[in-house]
C-alpha cells in the first residue's frame, strides 16, 4: 500500500510511527485568488482598511491557544510595530488583555471575508505564523499576495517559507530573534514570495497526484 503525506513533517512522523516511507504531496492552495490585484470591497470592510497603520505585522486564524497568536503580539513588541489580528474564537479576551497589559498596539478586525483577507495579506509588512501545523495554508496564501512570512521552524510551514528569501523561519521566539526575523522578512522580495507560492498551486498539486498515482498505484487513468 502506497502512503502519501501532506508535508515532510508528516512523512517523518509516519516513518517513526509506522516505519513506512511516504510520498510528500503538498495540498493545493488557491494561490491565483490571492495573487490577483486589489478587489473592490463593501463599505464596511473598506472602512476597516482605513483604520490600519501603514506598516503592521499580521496574524490570522481561529482565536484558540494553539494557534499562538500571542507570538504575533510578541513579534510586534520586539520589532516595535503595530499588529493586526483577524479571526474569532475563545482566546480573544486573553489576547486583548495581553495586548493591553503589554501596551502593545494591536488591532482586532474579527472575522473577515476572503476578499478582505487578501487585502490584509497584501498590506502587511509580514505575516507571522507561529503554530505547529502539518502543512499550513496561510503562509502560502500570504506569499501568493507577495507578502513574506515569519514561520515556526517546527512543522510544515518551514517547508514552504524560504528563510531569507520569502520570509524567516524561527526556532527561537525570543525578542532578539524576532527582531532579526522581521528584518529578514522585510528584506524579502515580493516576486520571490509569489513565485514560491506558485509551487503549491492547485495545478501543481494535480500534476503531483497524477505522477504519484502512476508510479505508486499503477493508475491507468
Amino acid at each position: 500500500m502506497a502512503i502519501a503525506a501532506n508535508s515532510k513533517f508528516v512523512a517523518d512522523r509516519i516513518a517513526r510511527t509506522w516505519e513506512r516511507d511516504s510520498a510528500v504531496l503538498y495540498p493545493p492552495v488557491d494561490v491565483g485568488y490571492f495573487a490577483t490585484a486589489q478587489r473592490r470591497l463593501p463599505a464596511d470592510e473598506d472602512a476597516i482598511l482605513d483604520t490600519l497603520p501603514r506598516h503592521f505585522l499580521f496574524g490570522v486564524s481561529r482565536l484558540v491557544p494553539y494557534k499562538r497568536l500571542d507570538l504575533v503580539i510578541e513579534a510586534g513588541l520586539a520589532a516595535d510595530l503595530p499588529v493586526v489580528i483577524a479571526g474569532e474564537g475563545p482566546d480573544e479576551a486573553r489576547l486583548k488583555a495581553m495586548a493591553a497589559n503589554r501596551n502593545a498596539h494591536v488591532i482586532f478586525v474579527g472575522k473577515t471575508s476572503k476578499a478582505l483577507l487578501a487585502e490584509l495579506y497584501r498590506r502587511a509588512l509580514a505575516v507571522v505564523f507561529a503554530p505547529i501545523e502539518d502543512f499550513g495554508i496561510i503562509p502560502v496564501e500570504a506569499m501568493a499576495a507577495g507578502t513574506p512570512v515569519i514561520a515556526n521552524a517546527i512543522g510544515g510551514a518551514s517547508e514552504s517559507v524560504l528563510d531569507g528569501t520569502t520570509g524567516a523561519v524561527v526556532a527561537d521566539w525570543s525578542p532578539q530573534s524576532l527582531r532579526e526575523a522581521v528584518a529578514r522578512a522585510d528584506a524579502s522580495s515580493p516576486k520571490s514570495c509569489v513565485a514560491r507560492a506558485e509551487e503549491f498551486s492547485t495545478a501543481r498539486f494535480v500534476e503531483s497526484v497524477r505522477a504519484w498515482a502512476y508510479t505508486s498505484l499503477g493508475a491507468t487513468a
